[in-house]
């Protein structure tokens, strides 16, 4: 019988260490894989030597070092630097008012022939006569105000290569940046469509040029950790009814 009761013992102290052990692995830090790109890897193959034409002046590589040619991306595997200043302010407001009012008012002057009291001069003991009126009105009315408020801004500088040129002739560009400090990496991803006549002569845009533009910025680590709920919190917080 002793021997029964340590199992038991046994069992519910290893229940018990069970549940406090969840939550800590529930926490746990992911291993950050920095090596993860979204480039595609064949816009990092070996350039290929342009062939020599005859007729030309300056054949060959010594054509790109001419003092009135630009140095602005234009191929697949350029280059291209982004500014990114991005304000987003939305503001929405709503207000409701609502009312009706409605009455109803039945009289029976006679029923069957017979007066509206049918004859009852005390009714209910009231020492009145019965009274077929119907008397009645409802008032129901509703007011409801609502703000929201939304304010963000992003700001920074980014890579991008030209992954593809399109058929109209722009540019689909795609960068990715991470930076990792003590185990905290914060990454940026940029994806859009620039026009070739937007870039600067610096070799750089804004991203107010970029359509259909695609930015986010986000994070991994012990701070972004912190700031999600456990897997318990989140399960208590979909089945609680109040």
């Amino acid at each position: 019988m002793k021997i029964i009761l340590k199992k038991f013992k046994w069992i519910g102290f290893s229940a018990i260490s069970l549940l406090f052990f969840l939550p800590a692995c529930s926490t746990s830090h992911r291993a950050i894989d920095s090596t993860s790109t979204v480039i595609p890897k064949h816009l990092y193959a070996k350039e290929m030597k342009p062939e020599l034409q005859e007729g030309a002046i300056w054949p060959g590589d010594t054509s790109g070092n001419l003092l009135f040619e630009d140095s602005k991306a234009r191929k697949v595997g350029d280059i291209v630097t982004v500014t990114i200043n991005e304000t987003a302010t939305s503001s929405q407001s709503a207000t409701t008012n609502t009312a009706k009012n409605t009455s109803v008012n039945m009289q029976a002057p006679s029923i069957l022939g017979l007066p509206s009291s049918l004859g009852v001069q005390n009714f209910l003991g009231l020492g009145t006569q019965f009274d077929p009126t119907v008397s009645a009105s409802v008032a129901n009315s509703n007011q409801g105000n609502g703000t929201v408020t939304r304010n963000g801004t992003l700001t920074g500088t980014i890579s991008a290569l030209i992954t593809e040129i399109i058929p109209s002739g722009n540019f689909r560009i795609e960068g990715r940046r991470s930076v990792t400090v003590n185990s905290e990496e914060q990454i940026m991803v940029l994806r859009g469509v620039i026009r070739p006549q937007d870039i600067n002569f610096d070799n750089t845009i804004s991203s107010i040029w970029i359509a259909d533009a695609s930015i986010s910025l986000t994070g991994e680590g012990v701070v972004a950790d912190e700031q999600r709920k456990g897997w318990l919190a989140k399960v208590f917080s979909k089945v609680w009814p109040f």
